[in-house]
């Protein structure tokens, strides 16, 4: 009896070593918030594409929409913390929350890496009276509330880009008003019309209007050039105010995760990176892919989570 109770005792502590020595065994499923056919969802299906390649199981990507983005952020939160279910964490969690949409954030997950990131801009008309973003300031500042602009829906996050410029001026959240719209490209075409005076969107979202000859970049909201916009100032560049901005999306698993099986999720995606498919999608999308693992893509997340919740609780 006492050898078998020893062989079973043997038992039930290798098995779990067992177990994680040989994960992968079986597909893994990364969940994407979003509808299919966004930048969002393509970057996923190339992260997917990538970690089957290096882990030999197939990862399939199931996107769970509804919600705005509550729902799909919720069900990675919920699933089992095996290293089977991974999920795309996008910006809005550090948003949710604070809106009162939802109880999550980002301590739910374990990150794994940053994915894209897309920075905020200020675009205006090819006819505007503004040649550069000091002159829009400097216009709400004299004349509050006269201008108009749009990127997306209230409370988004190029909404708060228009409020977090006005703030780095020292202007009210209303100086210029937010006129909200079906997202950029429409605050574009809005913009492009004379229905509005700026957009704040991403100089990538509205790249093809400005190559069209209809709209102009006054700025980027990034802390250097982008390589892809390498004539449009940034807006500390441009404006005595120093103010930035990204959107982002982070592949993440539920909280708790194994740290062996985190890391080699992160050895895996170091070498789908090194590749350059990612990056080479980004780049003709106009955004960027920029590497940020584990810890790092934590504290991100927690500066993002604070940064935004400073500005939704005034």
């Amino acid at each position: 009896m006492k050898k078998a109770l020893l062989a079973f005792t043997l038992c039930g502590t290798l098995i779990p070593g067992v177990a994680l020595a040989e994960w992968p065994e079986k597909p893994i499923t990364i969940i994407v918030p979003w509808a299919a056919g966004g930048n969002t969802d393509t970057v996923a299906r190339l992260a997917a594409k990538g970690l089957q390649e290096e882990l030999g199981v197939n990862v399939n990507v199931v996107n769970k929409t509804g919600g705005s983005g509550v729902v799909g952020h919720d069900a990675v939160k919920s699933a089992k913390a095996d290293g089977y279910t991974l999920g795309i964490a996008t910006v809005e969690i550090a948003l949710m929350h604070h809106q009162g949409m939802t109880k999550l954030t980002y301590e739910d997950y374990t990150p794994i890496t940053r994915l894209a990131v897309i920075y905020g801009g200020l675009q205006v008309s090819k006819s505007s009276q503004f040649k550069n973003a000091q002159e829009v300031i400097e216009f709400a500042k004299a004349n509050p509330g006269k201008l108009k602009a749009s990127g997306s829906g209230l409370n988004s996050i190029w909404h708060l880009n228009n409020i977090g410029m006005l703030r780095s001026a020292g202007l009210s959240d209303d100086a210029i008003r937010f006129i909200p719209t079906q997202g950029a490209s429409a605050a574009l075409q809005e913009l492009a019309s004379g229905g509005i005076d700026i957009v704040t969107s991403s100089p990538g979202e509205a790249d093809s209007m400005v190559k069209a000859g209809l709209v102009n970049n006054l700025a980027i909201m990034s802390a250097e050039r982008s390589p892809f916009y390498a004539d449009v100032p940034t807006f500390k560049e441009a404006t005595p105010n120093d103010w930035e901005l990204q959107a982002w999306n982070m592949l993440v698993a539920p909280a708790g995760l194994d740290k062996n099986v985190q890391e080699k999720l992160i050895d895996a995606m170091k070498k789908v990176y090194a590749k350059g498919e990612l990056a080479s999608f980004a780049n003709k999308q106009g955004f960027e892919v920029i590497e940020l693992y584990g810890d790092d893509a934590h504290n991100f997340m927690a500066s993002e989570d604070k940064k935004f919740g400073e500005i939704l609780k005034k």
